[in-house]
């Protein structure tokens, strides 16, 4: 055992020293500076358990981050590089190991504060980030950008708080908060949205009395039309009864229904369905509830988001107990 460990510890040492060389040496270009960081890092979790995999994970992003902060993203590894260049002189020890984890730690934290609308990108490349979120991202930010200035100011906090979050790394705990947090301030981000709609439906209702068509319209369409801009709705409406000519709106209309048609085509929700058994006659009963909803818009529509609700709680309980079961097999295997 002591012959083991003292071999290991001296290989410990030669890729310290390898490392810590190549650090002092000439100041090498972004990629290079970049890949003798990370050498610089692994030399030091080699017995960490994950250890690496964190490296690894701060500097996941950079190539993603360096198509739209390039400049900023030059600045930040040119200090970090300098920051590791005085650390390579000091020697290994757990001292060093602790200052190399918090030079690491600012660079996740600083390369999370460039992220901004470069979010969505960043998740994709963790492929553990993209089952957690699903289009709920996207989702937000769609918000934001038809909800008016309230909402967009919301959903700008919300990316601030997620990126805080994920600073620290992407890890189960970090990725669940996020989620949460996302899927928090869908629901009030929603509540903006209906009751800018409600609002804007009050001041155009001269304008749908005198045009029964126009009205007619609106209320058919009402819930592929909530998912937009309100303002924008209820422009169109006024123009189109103060000239008499519908066409703008019907167009408007039917482009918001395809919206809506391919947002659930990506969800891809029927699918999931059809991979369960009986899925066909849930999907079914769904669809029945989404026509009640369209047709009794308050008390349908409440019904329809309770029962989503009630699924996707029912659905989380059920994934935790499948990942009991599989957790179970995995230490009966051994």
């Amino acid at each position: 055992m002591y012959r083991t460990l003292n071999k290991g510890a001296k290989e410990v040492n030669r890729k310290y020293n390898e490392a810590a060389k190549q650090l002092q040496g000439q100041t090498p270009d972004v990629d290079g500076a970049v890949k003798y960081m990370k050498d610089f890092a692994y030399s030091y979790v080699a017995w960490v358990p994950g250890g690496r995999q964190y490296v690894d994970t701060v500097f996941k992003d950079v190539e993603t981050l360096k198509e739209n902060h390039r400049q900023e993203v030059n600045q930040i590894i040119s200090d970090a590089y300098k920051q590791f260049q005085e650390l390579s002189r000091l020697g290994l020890s757990l001292e060093t190991a602790s200052k190399a984890y918090n030079i690491l730690t600012d660079l996740a934290t600083k390369f999370g504060d460039l992220t901004g609308n470069a979010l969505t990108n960043i998740l994709a490349n963790h492929p553990r980030a993209r089952e957690k979120f699903g289009g709920i991202i996207d989702q937000l930010e769609e918000m934001g950008e038809n909800y008016g200035p309230e909402a967009k100011k919301q959903v700008e906090q919300t990316w601030q708080q997620g990126k805080e979050i994920l600073s620290s790394g992407f890890s189960t705990a970090n990725l669940d908060k996020v989620r949460r947090l996302v899927e928090d301030k869908i629901q009030q981000v929603k509540k903006l949205g209906d009751d800018a709609w409600i609002k804007g439906l009050e001041g155009a209702k001269p304008y749908l009395d005198k045009n029964p068509i126009v009205k007619e319209l609106i209320e058919k369409n009402t819930s592929s039309l909530k998912q937009g801009n309100a303002t924008e709705v209820f422009d169109h409406v006024k123009k189109a009864v103060n000239s008499g000519d519908t066409s703008a709106l019907e167009d408007y209309v039917n482009k918001a229904k395809s919206k809506g048609e391919q947002a659930a085509r990506t969800l891809g929700i029927d699918q999931y369905f059809k991979m369960i058994p009986s899925g066909s006659e849930i999907l079914e009963k769904v669809n029945q509830l989404k026509e009640v909803a369209e047709k009794h818009k308050d008390e349908g529509e409440k019904l329809l988001e309770d029962t989503a609700e009630e699924l996707k709680q029912v659905l989380e309980r059920r994934l935790e107990k499948a990942k009991k079961i599989a957790d179970k097999a995995k230490r009966e295997s051994k």
